[in-house]
């Protein structure tokens, strides 16, 4: 590998190294156009791009799993992490098939994980702190940078061997980045119950998935106070609308998704005290159109006779 150039560059040795493909398969995969080398050195010899070594990764894993080459060479990453993703959830549904009395059992770790898991199907058990052995963490990032980092480093110490899920909506992206670096699982909210639950099938196979970590609570004292919680949101999201449409669900996704927002806002006006005043107005502007999404989604709930449940703990 070079570390001279901007972008650095892996010679095909390398390349063997990193993806477990010999040096004549690779060369025998260029020669019949599957992949092609990004460049070449003055002398002739092959050299690949950080993506392209990616893309060969799992390119050989595919392969392991039973594609063959010919039909995945035209897939570019975003398909590849996409379909190996599929294979390893299913490889994990079928392989941890359970009976009704043996659930996988749930840790969340913050309120938002808390909210959220209480939606998951049936064969899911919430876990209660130091109670029972968990078999996976759902972890919130809705918190400060520091926070976030504190309670992900704690979960880790706490349950070495458990794999972790971190859920997010707002969050600063160096900090998902720097997750994403350390192999951490993303899900973005929010999502219906069934995404989520493929997800977290997903992390429990130690699958290699990873929500963009690029894509992106207090309120802000100027905001319109909320009509929902985050709670009856999410129990919203995941009710059986009369009306023959996914209308309901989209504008409860859509309100938790503002009121995240101003949430961020609100931490961002902390941590960042030099743009405060942009940060404070973002909030009360995104206030302003949370509060009229939710009272279109009021509307909603009360032509599709959606009962709005108390926001009990």
């Amino acid at each position: 590998m070079n570390i001279q150039t901007e972008n650095p560059y892996f010679e095909i040795g390398a390349v063997s190294k990193i993806t477990g493909l010999s040096p004549n398969t690779l060369r025998t995969w260029e020669r019949r156009k599957f992949i092609e080398a990004g460049f070449r050195s003055p002398t002739g010899r092959r050299r690949y791009s950080q993506e392209q070594v990616e893309q060969l990764a799992l390119m050989k894993r595919l392969t392991n799993m039973g594609d063959s080459i010919s039909s995945i060479a035209k897939l570019n990453l975003s398909e590849l992490r996409s379909r190996v993703l599929e294979y390893e959830t299913r490889h994990t549904e079928a392989r941890t098939k359970r009976s009704s009395s043996d659930k996988t059992k749930v840790l969340p770790i913050g309120n938002i994980a808390k909210t959220w898991s209480g939606n998951l199907p049936s064969q899911f058990l919430i876990a209660e702190k130091d109670e029972e052995h968990p078999d996976i963490l759902m972890v919130d990032l809705d918190v400060s940078a520091i926070e976030c980092r504190r309670r992900v480093s704690v979960a880790a110490i706490e349950y070495p061997d458990v794999p972790m899920a971190l859920v997010y909506d707002y969050a600063p992206s160096e900090l998902l980045r720097q997750f994403s670096k350390e192999g951490r699982f993303l899900i973005r909210i929010p999502c219906s119950p069934e995404l989520l639950t493929h997800y977290l099938n997903a992390a429990l196979a130690n699958a290699t998935h990873q929500a963009d970590p690029t894509a992106q609570s207090e309120i802000s004292l100027n905001s319109a106070p909320r009509l929902f919680t985050d709670k009856q949101l999410a129990t919203i999201a995941a009710s059986n609308p009369n009306i023959k449409c996914e209308c309901p669900h989209h504008t409860s996704a859509l309100v938790a998704s503002l009121a995240s927002f101003e949430n961020y806002c609100r931490r961002c006006e902390i941590e960042s005290p030099t743009d405060k005043e942009v940060h404070e107005y973002l909030g009360t502007e995104i206030g302003k159109a949370r509060a009229i999404v939710e009272d279109a989604l009021l509307y909603l709930c009360q032509k599709d006779d959606l009962i709005i449940p108390p926001d009990t703990p």
